[in-house]
C-alpha cells in the first residue's frame, strides 16, 4: 500500500510538472510580469516615505546652511536632530531596493520565455517589455548608488558646518559637491519613472495583442506615486 501510494505522489508530481511544461510562452510571460509586479507591492509606500523625508530634510538643510554660516554653534542641535532624518531616508531606499531584487529574480525567466513566442510581433512586443523591465532596475541600481552617495555629501557638509575652525571655502567646496550628487540623483528618479511608465504600459499593450484578458493588472510605482488608502 505504502508503495502504492508513494508511486500516486510521484505520478501526481510529475503530471504537474508538465502541465506546467506545456503552459503557453504569453501565459508564462504574463504570470512572470505579474509575479515580478506584485512582489514590489511596499515600493509605493517606500518611496512617499522617502519624498516626505526629502521635503523636510530639504527644508533643515536649508536652515542649517543660513544659521551655520553665521555661527556654527546654533546649528549644532539641528545636525544631531537631522543625522537620523539621513538614516531614515537611506532605510527608505533601502527597503524598495529589497523588493526590486526580489522581483528582478522572476525576471531571469523573462527572456526565456519570450523565446518560445512564434509570433514575431508578440515576440518583438515581449522584448519591448523586458528591456523596459530591465532599463528601470538597472537605473534604480544606480539610483540607490548615487543617493547613498548623497546622504554622505549632506553629512560632509553638516560635518563642516560643525567644526568651528572650517573656512568658508571648504563649506562651499562641500555643499557645491551635495548639489552636483543631487541633481544626478533627481534626473535619475526621473528615468526611472520614465521606465516604469514604459514596462506598465508595454505589458497592457502585449496582454492586448497576445489576448490575454486579465481582471487586475499590477502596477510598478514610480517614484512620485502616492500609496492608496483605499
Amino acid at each position: 500500500m505504502k508503495k502504492l501510494v508513494g508511486t500516486t505522489a510521484m505520478m501526481v508530481s510529475l503530471i504537474v510538472a508538465l502541465a506546467g511544461c506545456g503552459t503557453a510562452p504569453t501565459q508564462q510571460l504574463f504570470d512572470s510580469f505579474e509575479k515580478a509586479s506584485a512582489l514590489e507591492t511596499t515600493v509605493p509606500a517606500s518611496f512617499e516615505q522617502l519624498k516626505l523625508l526629502e521635503a523636510k530634510d530639504q527644508n533643515q538643510y536649508g536652515n542649517i546652511l543660513t544659521n551655520g554660516a553665521e555661527n556654527n554653534v546654533n546649528v549644532k542641535t539641528l545636525i544631531d536632530n537631522t543625522s537620523k532624518a539621513l538614516d531614515d531616508r537611506q532605510k527608505a531606499l533601502d527597503d524598495a531596493k529589497l523588493q526590486l531584487d526580489e522581483g528582478y529574480k522572476v525576471a531571469s525567466g523573462f527572456t526565456k520565455s519570450a523565446d518560445k513566442l512564434k509570433d514575431d510581433q508578440l515576440k518583438k512586443q515581449a522584448d519591448e517589455v523586458i528591456t523596459a523591465y530591465t532599463k528601470r532596475y538597472d537605473t534604480f541600481q544606480t539610483l540607490h548608488k548615487q543617493y547613498t552617495d548623497l546622504i554622505a555629501a549632506e553629512k560632509s557638509v553638516y560635518e563642516a558646518l560643525k567644526t568651528s575652525d572650517t573656512n568658508i571655502k571648504s563649506i562651499q567646496e562641500s555643499v557645491a559637491a551635495r548639489n552636483q550628487v543631487f541633481q544626478q540623483v533627481e534626473q535619475l528618479k526621473q528615468q526611472f519613472n520614465d521606465f516604469t511608465k514604459q514596462f506598465n504600459e508595454k505589458k497592457q499593450k502585449f496582454y492586448t495583442e497576445a489576448g490575454i484578458q486579465p481582471t487586475e493588472v499590477i502596477s510598478s510605482g514610480t517614484t512620485e506615486e502616492k500609496v492608496n488608502e483605499g
